[in-house]
């Protein structure tokens, strides 16, 4: 079962130039990464070589999988940690960033247990300036809301009142 119901991939990745640089089998592999049963919400996480080469999943040799895993590294799409089995999508907020308050809680939560250091900090640096613009957007929405119900609050005596404005209006007129 999927950590994840589904995973987004944008149609610009076609027209990407670190993408379009791979081989076809590297190509297939970076798909792997960004939709497989393993990748949650953090765009970090374990797995497994022979889990990703079994049959149910790439269907792979494991030099083939090694040497398609080294293309995407060499292409800046994805990095590794060997001693933990650890695969970090590079750019993964840039495309799934936090949305609310509690699922950057969630994802923060999932970062916090990356088991590699070096790809924690990373996935940690990404997620940062993300999690400020969500922030900054949920505060602009509650200005935003908070100056209309302001508006609403001054026009409703007047909007209460139509009847007295219309007659105004047809005593002038």
């Amino acid at each position: 079962m999927s950590a994840r119901d589904f995973s987004k991939v944008s149609p610009a990745l076609w027209r990407s130039p670190r993408f379009q640089a791979l081989s076809d089998r590297e190509q297939k592999t970076f798909l792997y990464f960004i939709t497989n049963s393993h990748i949650d919400s953090s765009g970090v996480y374990h797995l497994p070589d022979l889990y990703a080469c079994s049959k149910s999943d790439l269907n792979m040799d494991l030099p083939d999988y090694e040497a398609a895993r080294a293309g995407c590294i060499e292409a800046g799409l994805i990095d590794y940690d060997p001693d933990h089995s650890v695969i970090l999508i590079d750019r993964w907020f840039k495309h799934n960033p936090p949305t609310s308050p509690d699922y950057a809680t969630g994802v923060l939560r999932r970062i916090e247990k990356v088991e590699s250091e070096r790809l924690r900090a990373r996935a940690l640096a990404a997620f940062e300036p993300e999690h400020e613009a969500m922030r900054a957007r949920l505060a602009e929405k509650e200005i935003a809301k908070a100056l209309r119900k302001a508006n609403v609050d001054v026009k409703s005596p007047i909007g209460a009142n139509d009847r007295l404005v219309n007659t105004l209006s047809r005593a002038r007129g």
